[in-house]
C-alpha cells in the first residue's frame, strides 16, 4: 500500500475517483429506495384513513341507540373511492381489485395496488406498482 501512495504514475487518482464513484452510487441508491418506502407509507396512510372514514360515516345511526352497529355497506364503498379521489396525491395511481363490506360487525375489506414513479424513471426503468390490503372493522366497546 505505501508504495502505491508514494507511485508518481497517477494510478491513485483512478482508484480514488472510482471509488468515490461507487460510493455515490450506493448511497444514492440507498436514499432512493429509502424515498420509495416513504411514499408508499404516505399512500397507505391516506388509503387507511380513507377506509376507517368511510366505515364511520355509514354506520346506519337508528340502530346506534340499541347499540347495535350495522353499516350500509354500499354506501360505504362509494364513499372510500370518494375519499381516494379526492385525498390521492396526483404522482399516484390505485387500482381497487375488490373491496367487500359486512353489515355486522361493520367492516370493510379493500386490496388492489398502487403504482408511482421513482426516480429511476427518467433513465428508462418503470413505475413501482405494490399490492395491498386494508381492513376497518368498527365493534362496539362497552
Amino acid at each position: 500500500m505505501k508504495k502505491l501512495l508514494s507511485d508518481r504514475s497517477g494510478g491513485l487518482p483512478v482508484i480514488f475517483i472510482g471509488l468515490v464513484f461507487f460510493l455515490l452510487v450506493a448511497a444514492f441508491l440507498v436514499m432512493e429506495t429509502g424515498a420509495a418506502f416513504e411514499r408508499y407509507y404516505a399512500a397507505e396512510t391516506i388509503l387507511q384513513r380513507s377506509c376507517n372514514s368511510a366505515v364511520e360515516a355509514n354506520i346506519q345511526d337508528e340502530y346506534r341507540a340499541d347499540n347495535i352497529l350495522r353499516l350500509d355497506v354500499r354506501g360505504a364503498m362509494d364513499d372510500f373511492n370518494g375519499f381516494i379521489a379526492s385525498d390521492m396525491p396526483d404522482g399516484y395511481a390505485v387500482i381497487i381489485t375488490s373491496i367487500e363490506g359486512t353489515e355486522s360487525p361493520p367492516s370493510l375489506t379493500v386490496t388492489g395496488t398502487i403504482t408511482f414513479s421513482t426516480l429511476f424513471k427518467q433513465y428508462g426503468f418503470d413505475d413501482l406498482t405494490i399490492d395491498f390490503t386494508l381492513k376497518a372493522t368498527n365493534y362496539r366497546v362497552i
